[in-house]
């Protein structure tokens, strides 16, 4: 069962679309901020629900592709999903080569259009955690290196009991 928000905000989408708002009702369900969040090479596909609908009813459908393949493949296990997120860090296993992905959601048999993500190159983009430390506790470095490779580090010391 819908709930009565979600639902009156969908039925006021269809019956209403020029005094709520001037897009169409399938307009209204696209997934909003696609894009893509890795972290050490682990590449998941994250977006928003469409403005219609912020409950958990939808379903969303994703695809992705190499950057210059004409053909979108369909990710299975993110095909008729509920969650907000799709792994797709085997599918983007080549670090070098820019990638794409996509989203449309369902709700109600009303298929939104697709929304896509911009250019991701898992290399430039990787979130990368490295840490370094000795054994016996007396010096240690801690390194993380963010999208934009810059690098904090954070130096500390243990007493050597």
């Amino acid at each position: 069962m819908m709930p009565k928000c979600c639902f009156l905000g969908f039925l006021l989408s269809v019956l209403l679309p020029g005094v709520v708002e001037t897009q169409p009702a399938n307009e209204s369900l696209k997934p909003q901020r696609v894009h893509f969040q890795s972290r050490n090479f682990h590449n998941i596909l994250r977006w928003q629900p469409g403005r219609a609908c912020l409950g958990n009813n939808s379903i969303y459908f994703v695809q992705y592709k190499m950057y210059g393949e004409r053909q979108w493949k369909n990710k299975e296990t993110c095909w008729g999903i509920r969650e907000f997120f799709c792994d797709l860090t085997n599918e983007t296993s080549d670090i070098w080569e820019p990638y794409y992905g996509r989203v449309k959601t369902a709700l109600a048999g009303i298929h939104s259009g697709w929304t896509m993500t911009q250019r991701f190159t898992p290399w430039w983009e990787k979130n990368t955690t490295l840490r370094l430390y000795q054994a016996d506790g007396a010096m240690g470095y801690l390194a993380e290196a963010n999208a934009q490779t810059q690098v904090q580090k954070q130096h500390y010391r243990d007493e050597v009991m």
